[in-house]
């Protein structure tokens, strides 16, 4: 193992906290050990943007497109709905303030899942970095240093530049030099005037601060133009233009930009918005010349139509500006004198403004050549930086390493603000979470020790022998397995075709074929992995020969080879999830209490982790101990809101317990956010299906059904034992009068209907084939029930398609008897939810024999379980003679 190394991130605002954030992740995946200096003297995740406390200051982007990460868009949404607004609308815009704890807690959840990295806070400000050996040294201002291996600079925007202020304005108590750093602010008595310097975005945030009854603002900026309103009902961005080879005049960019809007249909916001993927590239193809005439011709009208606002926040604007109480002047200062009233201030455009305050609303400083700030200034006369060609930051790389004046060059990049004159969009999040993944990956390659680790771990700390790039996307698959997410097949095949002879990888991707319905060759990569096992290590090789055995001889030996491996690497939760029956694997028990012991076995492992917290809380479910369960459920959600297992659990105790309005509204929102991409979708909206059943909303059911679990959207297994006994269920319980299962049925593999691979398929299949009137091939599942070796089977299995053989020949009374007292049910595996299909069968046979007194009493037991409208009805009914026999499904 390598010598623990030390990366400072010099700043704590949005692009430190980002940057942070990609370093640990880049890092986990290492195996190293790892620190990072976080050095900001204020609050981590504020900066200069988010530092705000007014619920006014609101985001100029909808939080849709806010999240920290690239790869998963709703990220930002997903926490606001969770900690601020359930039905948070994925196009509002949300007061900053959210956004600054939303970092924080991004930044936190990131550094506890990262095994190796510890982050250490430094609450000073730095002021120096100078080579140190191999190393550097970071100085900072209560006279400490220290040594460090890299450093990323995330300074953020500078202060505001006051050089255009009158000597007398500058002197007086009554302006405002930063707004947002001002450690006091000048009386403002009723009936006085307010002048804010800029009419950008700052402007905004200050009208709205220093707006009140009695007091008048003025705005003054060189052009006068107030910021610009995002759409209401924005269109999707406009397809970005291709950009010509070689250089580009600024004439010829001006040409390219309103020939978009043009080709936009007139709507610049979209036009603008699709330029957002080529600007970059767009501003290195000008030259020196063309950026300095753009800066100084172009800038602030595009960056009014670029950067816009809250379209409430503009309405207000309007608003004052109609009823006088806010007065835009398209003039520059030109003079002020201080007078027992207020500064007079002197514009360009002839007027005069006697104001209790003037506020600099400028926006960002000066170049970095002017800039006072002393860790800039120290930087750039060591030469480990240069000024870009335009003096607003720093010349950089593509990564966003700092170019030096000379010698080799430093191990110091730069992030966000600092890298405008060379990116020119480098202050908006979605740039800048851009650039934090973008030098994650070079700045780590460039710490001491090997730049190929031939160790590296998966979360949990197994050594994976893989080359880190595999390793990189096997994690990443893991991951979603973990969390019961599609797209683990795509990344465990993405890890593989990095690195063919990573052997688990491939037995990985043989599983998630033989269990996940993964568009993989199971055969193939079975032999793959056991080709390349000599390579791995004795784990890994174990591993391997237990997927193989479940894959090739699934059965008593396999379970127990499975539970062997547990035993001995009780780490590996992918085999702990392949042991325990949840919604995402059968498990390798037939009995729930083995199940269970296995599972609260290895809390002196897992202790607080999200995904053993959501497997627990899916266990206390089973054991009906609900609120331990829910309690869980939630710990484990607050850390992470994709946990699939997590969600299930929750979702059980709502059910279980005749929660159902809540539990519906819950999972639907659930469903459309967090869940969207979960690989068991299907099974969630089956569950949000039976609460409206439960409430007797037959129509939302049947929709439901159609949208979400209707072929061809559902297939195989998942429509066999979802789709198809929903249909059922809805017909046993009279919420619908004829079931049409031929389309779903002929999704379902011919050979997983007759010779089912567990018996919980077993059960669903029996009830599908039963419910479609196909006594051939329920004679066919019966006799290969019965052969098998499993007591489940021939037990439980066997006896019900019996059952169900009495009723399509017609003698439902024999049917109700066999289903009564039908042994084993609890064994079939699945949930309690699930098992209860033998239940509603049960009752829809009990009623078709004219044995009203079992049907009633059935019911009876389930209210005292749990209580549901339907089921309340359904009860009143048969107490009353009202419910009668009815027609079988398939007639």
């Amino acid at each position: 193992m390598s010598a623990p190394v030390v990366v400072a991130v010099v700043g704590g605002g949005a692009s430190g906290c980002l940057a942070t954030t990609q370093l640990a992740r880049s890092v986990a995946v290492t195996g190293r050990r790892f620190t990072i200096l976080l050095v900001e003297p204020d609050d981590v995740g504020e900066g200069l943007a988010y530092r705000t406390r007014d619920p006014r200051h609101r985001l100029n982007v909808p939080a849709a497109k806010m999240s920290a990460f690239d790869d998963d868009p709703q990220h930002f949404l997903r926490w606001l709905r969770r900690h601020v607004a359930v039905d948070f609308p994925s196009g509002g815009f949300a007061p900053r303030q959210f956004y600054a704890d939303y970092l924080r807690h991004t930044l936190e959840e990131t550094l506890r899942a990262a095994t190796g990295v510890r982050c250490e806070r430094v609450c000073a400000r730095a002021t120096d970095v100078r080579r140190h050996g191999r190393r550097l040294r970071l100085t900072l201002d209560d006279g400490t240093s220290h040594p460090v291996d890299a450093v990323v600079l995330a300074l953020g925007h500078g202060a505001p530049t006051t050089s255009w202020a009158p000597p007398a304005l500058a002197r007086s108590p009554r302006f405002v030099s930063d707004p947002w750093r001002a450690d006091s602010q000048p009386r403002v008595p009723a009936g006085s005037d307010v002048l804010l310097v800029g009419s950008g975005l700052t402007m905004a945030d200050m009208a709205q601060r220093w707006s009140r009854a009695g007091v008048r603002l003025h705005v003054t900026s060189r052009h006068g133009l107030l910021p610009l309103p995002h759409a209401l009902d924005p269109a999707p961005p406009l397809a970005a233009p291709e950009l010509p080879d070689g250089p580009v005049s600024l004439a010829r960019a001006r040409h390219l930009v309103f020939d978009h809007i043009r080709a936009a249909g007139g709507d610049w916001r979209r036009a603008v918005d699709g330029l957002r993927p080529v600007t970059a590239e767009l501003w290195s193809r000008l030259d020196a010349a063309a950026r300095s005439s753009f800066v100084a011709t172009t800038m602030r009208r595009w960056d009014q139509v670029r950067h816009r606002v809250d379209p409430a926040v503009h309405a207000w604007l309007e608003q004052r500006r109609a009823e006088g109480s806010l007065v835009v002047h398209a003039a520059r200062v030109v003079d002020a004198r201080e007078t027992a009233a207020g500064v007079e201030v002197s514009l360009s455009d002839g007027s005069r403004v006697l104001a209790a305050a003037v506020v600099n609303c400028t926006g960002a400083g000066a170049g970095v050549r002017t800039s006072h700030d002393p860790l800039v200034m120290n930087l750039l006369a060591s030469g480990l930086a240069t000024p870009d060609s335009l003096d607003l930051g720093f010349a950089t790389e593509g990564s966003g390493r700092l170019v030096a004046a000379d010698g080799p060059r430093p191990a110091i990049w730069a992030i966000g603000p600092l890298r405008r004159g060379e990116l020119w969009e480098s202050t908006a999040i979605p740039e800048i979470r851009g650039q934090a993944a973008a030098l994650a990956r070079p700045v780590v390659a460039a710490l001491p020790g090997p730049r190929v680790v031939r160790r590296v771990r998966d979360p949990y700390g197994l050594p994976l022998t893989a080359s880190p790039e595999a390793a990189d996307r096997y994690v990443a698959g893991l991951g979603q397995i973990l969390r019961v997410r599609s797209g683990a097949g795509t990344l465990v095949a993405e890890a593989v075709a990095a690195d063919p002879q990573f052997a688990l990888g491939q037995a990985v991707l043989a599983l998630l074929g033989a269990e996940w319905g993964a568009d993989v060759d199971v055969e193939t990569a079975l032999r793959d992995a056991q080709r390349h096992a000599a390579r791995a290590d004795e784990r890994e090789r174990r591993f391997i020969e237990v997927v193989a055995a479940r894959i090739r001889e699934p059965g008593a030996g396999s379970a127990a080879a499975l539970l062997s491996y547990i035993h001995a690497y009780p780490e590996d939760a992918l085999a702990v999830s392949i042991a325990v029956p949840t919604i995402a694997f059968s498990g390798a028990t037939e009995i729930p209490a083995e199940a269970w012991a296995l599972v609260e076995g290895l809390a002196a492992v897992y202790r607080d982790d999200w995904w053993y917290r959501g497997l627990l809380a899916f266990t206390r479910q089973e054991q009906e101990n609900w609120d331990e369960a829910a309690e869980l459920a939630a710990l484990a959600l607050a850390v992470e809101p994709t946990a699939g297992h997590a969600v299930h659990a929750k979702t059980h105790v709502h059910y279980e317990t005749g929660d159902h309005e809540a539990g519906l509204a819950w999972l639907d929102a659930w469903i459309s956010t967090c869940g969207s991409d979960s690989s068991h979708r299907a099974h969630f909206a089956w569950h949000a299906a039976l609460h409206e059943l439960a409430l007797g909303d037959d129509s939302a059911a049947r929709a439901r059904f159609s949208t979400q679990l209707s072929p061809p959207a559902v297939s195989g297994v998942r429509a066999l034992i979802d789709s198809a006994s929903l249909l059922w269920r809805g017909f046993a319980a009279g919420a619908w009068t004829s079931v049409e299962l031929g389309p779903v049925l002929e999704t379902v593999p011919g050979t997983l209907l007759v010779d089912p691979p567990t018996p919980f398929v077993g059960l669903h299949s029996a009830v599908a084939l039963a419910a479609a009137g196909d006594c051939r091939r329920l004679a066919q599942l019966r006799r290969s029930a019965a052969a098998r070796t499993s007591q489940v089977f021939t037990e439980t299995v066997a006896p019900l398609a019996d059952a169900l053989m009495h009723l399509l020949h017609g003698d439902p009374d024999r049917a109700t008897d066999a289903l009564i007292a039908l042994p084993g049910v609890e064994r079939l595996g699945g949930s309690a939810a699930q098992r209860e299909i033998v239940e509603d069968t049960t009752i829809y046979c009990a009623i078709q024999a004219n044995r009203p007194n079992i049907a009633r009493s059935l019911l009876q037991n389930r209210l005292e379980r749990r209580c549901s409208p339907r089921d309340v009805h359904r009860r009143a009914q048969l107490l009353t003679g009202q419910q009668t026999a009815r027609s079988s499904p398939s007639e």
